[in-house]
């Protein structure tokens, strides 16, 4: 009995023994799974004490010892689109995620070798202890939502050759030598909060190094040239200043370099090309889908024809970045190969100027080709492989002569050949388009683009053809408009337009004649969209256009067509846009354009129709615009127009119409000019159609919704001022951290020396401003703002100049403020105030323009009491600001967002004529060694809530600003009225604008004068444009184009 009592104790002591040997890990392991807050999948159920923890889901243990050696729970949801409820997440069952925290009790698996738990849903900040994991070779935690900062104990991790932290939420500083560390392989920080600067220790083992999407600053370091084994480098989408460092040369090992989205200057260094294996470089990337990214890369200079003739580069990528030169002349001459590599090859909207090499016929892999917007002259090469790309782009640039048939062009197996010029390959096997290319474009449903719009070809139509077995994946767009293409519309356009998926032509602007003949329509049935207006296009269009059943636009106004309409027009289902205007089409209109149920746009005017208006026009429900005018129709308007709730735009004017004009009256942006010109029609307004006495009855809800606006105005403008405030202290702490610089030796170089633009007398010099301006005497201030105050000087009798005095702190450091500042000298237009010049020293910076005697929009609105100020003057100054914003948005070289758009930096003259101020500075601003993109550059009470939130600005925050400005201009009040104050503190002009428009008090907005003498429909037509321009929603809010096209059709 002692004997086996004895034996269960030893061996009861020897059991809990193991299992305080094996429990050290599993206890660890029941940590991690305590913080785990959702496991919707159900991954963790096995984890329990009564079975072995090595047998646990994603555990993996040594085979030996019997320890942890790996971790791995991998997400299998969608990143950013699987989500929890709780945490403002969706999933469904299906998706394999965790959320939760990571404790600290993870630091206990000490053999810990892997550790990934990739796009979960974990929260929460990365515990120190992680650093107690020394054998940690593995470390992935992207596509989660950890963040707080990069623990520095990482940096303890001597073992560890991957470390992946990207899709995260981590903010603040790279810790010191974490990039480079031991001897990590990846290092992946992209896509995070991070700030700071980079720097670089030793990296020899380093092989990728991914920083893209944060809000790094500073130069991209010179040490960078150490990693000599890196074979990707990302830095984009940062705020990275200076030039791209010519050590980069000494990274042998580089493939893919990435720079893009930051704020970069200089030359690109021609050591790049010393980077033999390089294939990938990226130097600008515009994300046109996404306005909240901007591209502020300006080079200088042209690209170094080394790099462009690497021997193994595929792709270059350099949208808009500033570029000038000419291409090489002999683009297949390498040092160490004869051919070219290059696939893929955008310069789009630079300065490149000369022709285009006849040898880029090397490129035998080129695919992708966008010249577009620059300055390339002569002829197209004869032997471009044109047919054998997915997108060609040469368009807005100075090309000329015939368009070439691109001929003996055969495309191997690596390349696609889809279109033929000038020749019927039908019965030709020539290789379709591979694999790589689908990948790269990441569909299989191809959409080939060639565009040679907006140059000086001439010739006739040479014939297209289709050369690929896959065709009904194939769409193709075809762009020859704006250009000089003569003879007529050929009978068949695309020998075999049917085995697409869809073809897309535009032949618009050109000097075509010739007819629609049937056969170009029977051969083509796959035409979607088709535009020739404005040639020389005669004959009628032939009942064959029925056969069309995929067209979407069909666009042939400004041209010479003549007879009636045909019926078939109306099994168009799919129709889209109609316009046909301006021709000499007569006849009715067929009733059978009502069955067009997709119809949005219906342009029919200015032809010489007749009859009535059909009924049945008004089954299209998805009208939005119907252009009726100078025709010759007759009859009632019918009233079932008033059906057509989609409507914004109707023009009856200009016909012999008769009766009254239906209520509702269609549309809201219907002024009575859409009836004139029709002598027989009531007069507008038509009493017989106006609203019942005392106002449609308004619902009890509408009547407490009103009763509540007020409150959710005021709610909305504090949450806007409570962001805007944020983001100052933001911006506040970051200048405090990173401290303030010297300016650079460059500018001290230049001490007392006035640069200017333009001719000015020999007077303007550095001591000759300080003198005329009293040495910035507050005697001849006239004006201050964020950037600096402003002076009056007359430097010689009858010449007049502003000073801008900059604040140094905001500009202090800026590497290249000379370039910038030349580049704004160089622009010019009649409502910008003109740059005369500029002076830098270390303790002073300036900048001239030309006086203007009118002073400021601000002193013009809010001190005009008395004055009969009109309509005239009104819109007037809105054109001018809105041309000085249009041309800066689209026009400028570089293109400019002001971000500062307010009445006090729009200046008048004698004759009122309005000018814009402070263009540019906001882009100086931006580039400053003391600045992040974050700063707000803009005036609170014209900030764009976008702006105010994100703190990330594009044109449609200038839109907004203007709309704010509009409302001014026409109420004579403050954006910050005090006689807003009624309605709770940070309500503002725009909120108060909404209430009065929504409770139909429109009129109030203005001031009595104006409002008075009119023309009130024109006023009205204003308040609707500047209610439009400040809607939040940027998908809504008009572009500065479309604002500047409606304020001429108001002033008209």
């Amino acid at each position: 009995m002692a004997v086996s009592s004895f034996l269960i104790l030893f061996f009861a002591f020897t059991f809990s023994e193991a299992i305080t040997n094996l429990s050290e890990d599993a206890m660890a392991l029941l940590s991690f799974k305590s913080a785990i807050s959702h496991d919707p999948s159900n991954l963790l159920y096995n984890w329990n004490p009564s079975t072995n923890h090595c047998h646990w889901y994603g555990v993996q243990c040594d085979a030996i010892s019997g320890r942890v050696i790996a971790l791995t729970i991998t997400g299998t949801h969608s990143m950013g689109s699987s989500r929890l409820p709780e945490l403002g997440y969706n999933f469904t069952l299906n998706h394999s995620i965790l959320a939760g925290t990571l404790p600290p009790s993870i630091g206990n698996l000490t053999e810990l070798q892997t550790l990934s738990i990739r796009h979960n849903v974990f929260s929460g900040e990365i515990p120190a202890e992680i650093g107690n994991i020394r054998p940690l070779q593995i470390l992935e935690l992207q596509g989660n939502n950890f963040s707080g900062r990069i623990p520095r104990q990482i940096r303890y991790l001597s073992s560890l050759r991957v470390l992946n932290l990207s899709y995260n939420s981590f903010s603040g500083p790279i810790p010191d030598s974490l990039i480079g560390f031991g001897r990590a392989n990846v290092v992946d920080f992209s896509n995070n909060q991070l700030s700071g600067g980079i720097r670089v220790d030793q990296c020899e083992f380093l092989n990728h190094l991914k920083l893209s999407n944060n809000f790094l600053v500073g130069n991209i370091p010179a040490e960078i040239g150490k990693c000599s084994s890196l074979r990707t480098l990302l830095l984009d989408g940062n705020i990275l200043e200076g030039r791209i460092p010519p050590e980069i040369g000494q990274i042998s090992e580089l493939r893919i370099l990435d720079v893009s989205r930051n704020s970069l200057t200089d030359r690109i260094p021609r050591e790049v090309a010393k980077c033999r294996k390089l294939s990938v470089i990226v130097l600008t990337n515009l994300i046109p889908y996404d306005s909240s990214v901007g591209e502020f890369n300006a080079f200088v200079g042209g690209i170094p024809h080394q790099v462009l003739l690497l021997p193994n580069l595929q792709i270059f990528w350099a949208p808009r970045a500033n570029l000038g030169g000419r291409f090489p002349g002999n683009w297949n001459v390498s040092s160490s190969s004869s051919s070219c590599s290059l696939r893929v090859l955008n310069l789009g909207q630079n300065y490149i100027t000369g022709a285009l090499p006849e040898n880029l016929v090397m490129c035998a892999n080129l695919t992708f080709l966008d010249l577009s917007s620059n300055g390339l002259e002569g002829h197209l090469p004869l032997h471009l492989r044109v047919p054998c790309m997915v997108y060609f782009n040469v368009s807005r640039n100075l090309l000329s002569g015939v368009l070439p048939r691109f001929g003996n062009c055969s495309c191997d197996d690596h390349d696609i050949s889809m279109i033929s010029y000038g020749q019927d390959i039908r019965n030709q096997n020539i290789p379709v388009w591979g694999f790589h290319m689908n990948t790269l474009f990441g569909s299989s449903n191809l959409v080939v683009v060639h565009d040679f719009s907006w140059n000086s070809l001439t010739g006739s139509l040479p014939l297209f053809s289709f050369g690929g077995a896959d065709g009904k994946k194939t769409s193709y767009k075809l762009l020859l408009n704006n250009n000089k293409f003569n003879g007529s519309l050929p009978v068949e356009l695309f020998t075999n337009c049917n085995d697409l998926q869809s073809f897309s032509v535009n032949l618009g602007v050109n000097q075509i004649s010739g007819v629609i003949c049937p056969e170009l329509l029977l051969h083509c049935s796959r035409l979607t969209d088709f535009e020739a207006a404005q040639n020389q296009i005669g004959g009628s269009i032939p009942p064959e256009i029925g056969s069309l059943k995929m067209l979407q636009q069909l666009d042939f106004s400004r041209n010479r067509l003549s007879g009636s309409l045909p019926d078939q027009l109306g099994e168009l289902k799919n129709l889209k846009w109609f316009s046909i205007g301006e021709n000499n089409l007569t006849g009715e209109i067929p009733a059978q354009l009502g069955q067009m149920t997709s119809l949005v746009v219906l342009d029919i005017s200015q032809n010489a129709l007749t009859g009535s208006i059909p009924a049945r026009l008004a089954n299209a429900t998805n009208l939005e615009i119907v252009l009726l005018d100078h025709n010759r129709l007759s009859g009632n308007i019918p009233s079932s127009f008033s059906t057509l709730r989609s409507l914004t735009k109707l023009d009856l004017s200009f016909n012999n119409l008769s009766g009254h004009i239906p209520y509702p009256r269609p549309p809201s942006d219907c002024d009575c000019d859409c009836f004139k010109g029709n002598k027989f029609l009531h007069s507008c307004p038509d009493s017989y159609s106006a609203p019942p006495p005392g106002g449609l009855p308004v619902p009890l809800q509408v009547q407490k919704w009103h009763s509540r606006s007020k409150l959710k105005s005021f709610v909305i403008a504090m949450t806007t001022s409570a962001s805007v405030v944020l983001c100052v202290l933001a911006v506040i702490v970051l200048v405090l951290i990173l401290g303030r610089r010297k300016l650079s030796r460059l500018t001290s170089l230049r001490r007392k020396v006035v640069v200017t633009f333009a001719d000015a007398p020999t007077e303007l010099n550095y001591d000759n401003v300080v003198r005329a301006t009293g040495n910035f005497s507050i005697r001849n201030l006239i004006g201050t703002g964020g950037f600096g105050s402003t002076y009056k000087a007359e430097l010689v009798p009858g010449f007049l100049v502003a000073v801008k005095r900059l604040s140094i702190g905001r500009f202090q450091g800026i590497q290249q403020f000379d370039a910038e500042i030349r580049t704004l000298g160089r622009i010019r237009h009649k409502n910008l105030v003109t740059l005369i010049g500029y002076y830098v020293g270390e303790a002073e910076m300036f900048l001239i323009y030309n006086y203007l005697s009118g002073g400021n929009l601000e002193t013009f609105i809010h001190e005009r009491a008395g004055k009969n100020v009109q309509w005239p003057v009104i819109c007037k100054i809105a054109i001018n600001i809105a041309q000085a914003l249009a041309f800066l948005h689209y026009s400028c070289v570089p293109r400019i967002v002001h971000r500062d758009i307010k009445p006090s930096n729009i200046l008048l003259d004698e004759e009122l004529n309005a000018y814009l101020s402070d263009f540019g500075l906001a882009r100086l601003l931006e580039v400053s060694e003391t600045h992040a993109t974050t700063d707000v550059a803009g005036t609170f009470g014209y900030v764009a809530p976008e702006y105010a939130t994100t703190c990330r600005v594009s044109d449609k925050a200038d839109v907004y600003s203007f709309g704010v400005v509009l409302l001014e201009l026409m109420s004579g009040k403050k954006s910050l009225d005090p006689s807003f104050s009624e309605y709770g503190n940070g309500f503002n002009i725009v909120a108060w604008a909404k209430l009065l428009i929504k409770e139909g008090r429109s009129s109030e907005l203005f001031s009595t004068e104006l409002w008075e003498a009119g023309p009130k429909e024109n006023l009205l037509g204003m308040l609707r444009l500047a209610s439009t321009c400040t809607v939040e929603s940027l998908s809504v809010r008009p572009l500065m184009k479309q604002v500047l096209e409606k304020l001429k059709q108001l002033n008209s």
